[in-house]
Formats: C-alpha cells, structure tokens, sequence
C-alpha cells in the first residue's frame, strides 16, 4: 500500500513539472515567433535604433549643458606691504572658513535644418530596420510551418508504417499456417479434386519466401519514419523553447491540405507591391540614403550656435578686518561673472566634407536605380511561387482520385485472397500500389502547405493576417 501511494506521489510531481503543449499552424507559428531567440536578438537591433532616434531628439535642446560645485575649506585674506611699497592682499592661513563655488556651462546649436534632416534620417532608418524584421519573422514563418506539415508528415508515415508492419506480419501467419495445412492435407485435397474435376489451390512456397524476403523494407519504413519525427520534436522543441519535460503535441490529428483559400494571381501580385517588407524597406532606404546625402550637404556649411557661462564663487573666511558675510563681495577669493554670445564653427577641411556628400550621393543613386526594377522582380519570384503551388494542388487533387480508385482495387483483391488464398498476387499487388499511392498523396499535401506559407511570406502578410482577411472576405 505504501509503495503504492509513494509511486502515485512520484507520478503527480512528474505530471506538474512535464505538460504537453497542443497548438494548431497558426498558434504554433506565433509561439514560435514569440520564444525563438533569434529573433529575439534581431528585435533588439530595432530597439538600438529606436535609442539613437530618441538620443537625436533629447540632444537637440542644450546638447551640452555642464555644471560643477566645490565646497571645502579657503584661506582668509590680509593685507601686507610688497617689495615696491604697495599694500595688496595676500592669504591668511590664520583665518579658515568655508568655501563655495558653482560654475555652469551651456551650448545651444542654431542649425534646426540641420537636426530635422538627422531626426528624418534617423527615422527612415528605424522604419528600415523594422521591415528587416518583418522580413525575417516571415522567414521564420515559413521554417515554423513546414515544422508544423513535416511533424503531420511524418506521423503519417509512421502510421502507415505500422499498419504495413501489422498488415504483412498478419500475412506472414496466415501464409505460414497454410502450408503447414497443405502439408497436412495432400491426400485429402487430391481426394476431393479427382471427385470435383478441379485442383485446389495451394499457398506458393515461393510466394512465402518472397514475402519473408521483403519484411526488412518495411522495418526501414519504420526506423525512417521514427528518426525522422525525433529530429522533427528536437526542432519544435528549439523553436517553441520548451522546457525538459514537456512535448509538443499538434492539434491536427492527421495531414490534410491547409485550410486557407488560395488567392487569385492579381490579388497575389497587388497584395505583395501594398506589403511586401523588402519593398518597405527600400524605400525607407531610399528616404535614409536622401536625407543622409542632404545632412551631409548641409555640413558643408557653417555651423552656428549660442554659448553661455555663469561663475560663481564664495568664501567666508575672514579678511584682515572682520569676517566677509557679503555674498556679492568681490575680492582674490570672491567672484562672479557670466559671458554669453553666438559662435560659429566652420571645418576648414572641406574636402574631407565634400568627399562625404559624394559618397552619400552615389549609395542613394545605386539604391534609386535598385527601386526602379525591384517591384517587378518581388512581384515575378510571387508568379513563380503561385505557379508551383497551383501545381501542387492539382498534384494532390489528382492523388486524391487515384488513391480512392486504388482503395477499390485493394478491397475487390482481399475479396478474391479471401476466396482462393493461394494466389497472393493480386493482393499484394493492390496493397504495395495503394501504400505508395498513399504515400505520394501525403508528401504532395505536406509540400503544397509549405509552399502556400513560402508564397504567403513572398507577398509578405504573416498567416495570422492573412486568416484574418480570409475570415472578414467570408
């Protein structure tokens, strides 16, 4: 009883540590998005970005703008007679007192233009960098889903691995316990043959080997099939980020064609120029390179800027007569001032500017030369992937019928072996084809569900948009 209870113990704390997760495509892809660590560290590339657009605009007001203390102890003051006979003030390390002094120092550039065209060149830039995440999370959309078909996949081929293993194995005993019978009743069959007029079938012997021969194929299939969902579970089980333990289970019990309608090819093309991550980001490109080549023209000029500087300082230590509670005083140890004015700053090494506006120039006329034919070509590499996922479709459509007619066949031969055991032919025959057909049909339906995702992330709308406008058309 005891050991009982400590096992049921053991399986509870098993069960809270270990859960088995169950999405469908498109909840998969999303976690997947969400917990890839790749992606995370591509998503923390924007954020730099996003931190140097928010430095340009905190900078643009007082960029340098300095402010010191001092507080400590000074010496006092007295007068005393120099070498030429004049009285000047010298220290008193007599008389200590307190000590304070402030100093403050202020820029404020004048060059607006100057900071709008930065901001914008940094903005555009941000905008860039967003697109190349868009595209790489459309990338990753992609790999993710063709985890997600090849896990269904493989699972059909392990069930129709078993079911072929179970199925020949079936056939082995039934074929062996024939000929053990044939052995058993030669003189009985021929007794009842020469009274018929006909000659009872008997289980080949050669027929039996063949089939004994041939069971290593299907152990393959099996061994294949497994290794194959193993590696499967290892990269779901990077790509979810899932803990020891836990199992990744999908919510399709078996692979069939996705459930999305297929868009038509102009739907595909215009969708593609209106989203497209890699036409986005060139053309904040284009907007970074032109506001770069304008900063750079505008660098060629003068810089002009307002300057201020405010001091102050304070002793209380005592002068030759009486302690100094002025604070405005002014003497060797008490101060203040104040200076303000506009300044200007002109590089004397102009070709060094020049040189730098040139080549701003030049990446903004090779990327504006890029944009001229990248609509056209973003919108053939989505003809071509449409004309291979029609293929595909047709493919799996076409297996359909013949797998159905097949299925005909396979049953009209278990019919005819149930009859006459003896000739296996037939049966063979029809199950070998209906397994490859069967075979053929799942590895067509696994590849058009790929493709869709690669054409979706070609137009470039993630799955979960996509679905969304798939629901609102409906």
């Amino acid at each position: 009883m005891l050991l009982r209870i400590l096992s049921l113990c053991f399986l509870c704390a098993f069960s809270a540590f270990s859960a088995e997760v169950h999405y469908d495509c498109a909840q998969f892809v999303k976690e997947g998005l969400a917990r890839d660590p790749q992606l995370a560290e591509t998503r923390f590339s924007t954020d730099e970005k996003q931190n140097k657009l928010s430095a340009i605009k905190y900078g643009a007001i007082l960029p340098k703008f300095e402010a010191d203390m001092l507080v400590g102890p000074a010496p006092g003051l007295k007068d005393a007679v120099n070498d030429w006979g004049d009285t000047v003030e010298t220290w008193d390390f007599t008389k200590m007192g307190p000590f304070f002094g402030a100093q403050v120092k202020a820029v404020q550039p004048l060059n607006y233009g100057q900071y709008k065209v930065g901001k914008k060149a940094a903005e555009a830039d941000l905008r860039q960098q967003q697109m190349m995440v868009a595209g790489a999370e459309n990338d990753k959309s992609v790999e993710l889903q063709g985890y997600y078909y090849n896990y269904l996949y493989a699972q059909e081929m392990l069930k129709l691995a078993q079911d072929a293993k179970t199925q020949v194995d079936k056939a082995y005993a039934k074929m062996e316990e024939a000929l053990d019978e044939d052995e058993d009743d030669d003189e009985e069959d021929s007794a009842d043959s020469a009274s018929s007029g006909k000659k009872k079938g008997k289980v080949s012997q050669m027929d039996f080997l063949q089939l004994k021969a041939q069971k290593h194929v299907v152990d393959e299939a099996m061994i294949d099939a497994q290794s194959g969902l193993d590696q499967l579970k290892l990269a779901v089980k990077f790509s979810l980020n899932l803990q020891d333990g836990d199992t990744f289970a999908p919510a399709d019990s078996s692979l069939t064609m996705r459930p999305e309608s297929l868009p038509s090819l102009d739907d595909a093309k215009n969708m593609a120029l209106s989203r497209s991550p890699e036409l986005k980001r060139l053309n904040a490109g284009l907007s970074a390179r032109s506001y770069q080549m304008e900063l750079a023209e505008t660098k060629l000029g003068p810089e002009f800027f307002i300057m201020g500087e405010f001091t102050y300082a304070k002793s209380w230590a005592g002068s030759r007569k009486e302690i100094q509670k002025d604070a405005f005083a002014q003497d060797a140890v008490n101060k203040i001032t104040g200076t303000v004015g506009i300044g200007m700053q002109y590089k004397l090494n102009f070709w060094n500017s020049w040189e730098s506006y040139k080549s701003a120039r030049s990446d903004y006329r090779a990327l504006k030369l890029k944009g001229n034919y990248a609509a056209e070509g973003i919108q053939m590499r989505v003809e071509e992937q449409y004309l291979k996922v029609t293929a595909l479709k047709a493919k799996v459509e076409s297996l359909d019928e013949s797998m159905r007619a097949s299925a005909a066949i396979l049953k009209g031969a278990a019919i005819q072996y149930d009859l006459d055991p003896s000739d296996t032919g037939p049966l063979v025959s029809a199950y070998k084809q209906n397994l490859e057909l069967q075979k053929d049909y799942y590895s067509a339906v696994c590849k058009y569900n790929i493709a869709f995702a690669e054409l979706l992330s070609r137009i470039g709308i993630p799955l979960s948009e996509y679905q969304s406008l798939q629901g609102e058309s409906k």
